[in-house]
C-alpha cells in the first residue's frame, strides 16, 4: 500500500518535469527567434516582409512544439503515468470504497466496455473501431443492481478532398445498469437524448420518433422507440420527471439508452474521475472524486432504484 505522501512525491516529480518541459519549448522558441530574426533582418537576403515574419515566428514555434513533445516522451510521460496509476489504485479507489454506496467493487485502468457494447448499447455514436478509446473500468453493484463505469471516447476519420482529420463524437463516461426495473423490459432499444446536443450524442437511432404528453420534456429532450407502445409503458410521468432531474443534476448533456432490462447512461464531459492533476493538491482532488461518485450514484438512485420503490408501492 503506498501511502498519501508517496503519491505526493510522484506527483511532484511529474509536475517539476511538467515545467522543464515547458521551459525548454521556450527556451527553444525564443533562440530560434533570435537566430532567424537576425538572418531575416539583418543577413541582407531580400525578403517580402511576410516571408520574413513567417521564418520568424512559424519556424521557431514548430521547433519548440516539436522539442516540448520529445522531451514528454523521453522524460515526462513515464512520470505521469507512474503519478496516475497510483493515484487512480491507492487513492481514488480508496475514496470510492469510503461512500459506503457500493459493494463488490473492482477496478481495472486498462479495461472499458467494448466498441461492440457500446454501438449496440446505441447511447452515443462509436464512430470507427480503430478510433474507439475506453479505459477506467469501474464494476461493482449499488443496491443490488450491477453496475459499469468507464471512460469512453469516440472518434472517427473527416475526409475532405485530401484532408483528413480524427474528429471526437463522445467523450464522457458511460454507465451499464444491469436492470433499471424488477417488472419492466423495453422490446429494442429506447433512446432518449438532450436535443441541444443530439448531434453530438446521437448514434444510429432507433425507427420510431415519438412525443410525451410532457411538452417541458419534448423540448428538452428527443425520444426514439423500436416499439412506441412499450416505450410509453416505460416513459411514466413519473420517469419523465427523473430524466429530467438526472439531467439537471449532472450540468452536463445526457443521454439514455434501454434495451432490454439494461439501461446506458452517457454523460459527456471532458475530466475523468480517475485521471490525477498534477497541478492540484492530493488531498483537494477528493471533493472532485466524490462529486464524479454522486454522478454514478444519482444515475442509480434516480434512475432505477427510486422507480423500482414507487413501483413496487403501486
Amino acid at each position: 500500500m503506498i501511502s498519501n505522501q508517496q503519491i505526493e512525491q510522484m506527483q511532484k516529480k511529474a509536475k517539476v518535469r511538467y515545467t522543464l518541459m515547458c521551459v525548454f519549448a521556450v527556451v527553444i522558441w525564443l533562440a530560434g527567434v533570435a537566430l532567424l530574426g537576425y538572418y531575416a533582418f539583418f543577413s541582407g537576403e531580400e525578403m517580402e516582409i511576410s516571408e520574413k515574419l513567417g521564418l520568424v515566428l512559424a519556424l521557431p514555434l514548430g521547433l519548440a512544439l516539436g522539442g516540448g513533445y520529445l522531451f514528454y516522451i523521453l522524460f515526462v510521460r513515464t512520470a505521469y503515468e507512474q503519478f496516475n496509476l497510483c493515484f487512480k489504485t491507492q487513492y481514488v479507489m480508496p475514496t470510492v470504497e469510503s461512500t459506503g454506496y457500493f459493494q463488490d467493487l473492482s477496478y481495472n485502468p486498462h479495461l472499458g466496455l467494448s466498441y461492440t457494447e457500446i454501438r449496440d448499447g446505441a447511447v452515443v455514436g462509436c464512430g470507427e473501431s480503430r478510433y474507439f478509446h475506453s479505459e477506467n473500468l469501474l464494476k461493482g453493484t449499488y443496491q443490488n443492481i450491477r453496475f459499469h463505469y468507464c471512460d469512453v471516447k469516440t472518434q472517427y476519420m473527416s475526409r475532405s478532398g485530401k484532408k483528413q482529420e480524427v474528429r471526437t463524437i463522445f467523450e464522457g463516461q458511460v454507465m451499464r445498469f444491469a436492470s433499471f426495473n424488477q417488472s419492466k423490459r423495453s422490446f429494442g432499444h429506447l433512446q432518449i437524448f438532450e436535443k441541444e446536443f443530439l448531434s453530438n450524442l446521437e448514434g444510429w437511432t432507433a425507427q420510431n420518433k415519438i412525443e410525451t404528453e410532457d411538452e417541458a420534456f419534448n423540448k428538452r429532450f428527443q425520444i426514439f422507440a423500436a416499439d412506441s407502445h412499450n416505450a410509453f409503458y416505460i416513459l411514466t410521468p413519473r420517469m419523465l420527471e427523473q430524466i429530467t432531474r438526472f439531467a439537471d443534476a449532472m450540468g452536463e448533456q445526457i443521454a439514455i439508452t434501454f434495451t432490454g432490462p439494461v439501461m446506458y447512461v452517457a454523460v459527456c464531459r471532458t475530466r475523468s474521475i480517475f485521471d490525477g492533476d498534477v497541478d492540484k493538491p492530493i488531498s483537494s482532488q477528493r471533493e472532485d472524486i466524490l462529486q464524479d461518485v454522486e454522478m454514478l450514484r444519482k444515475a442509480g438512485e434516480l434512475l432505477i432504484t427510486e422507480m423500482n420503490t414507487i413501483d413496487g408501492n403501486l
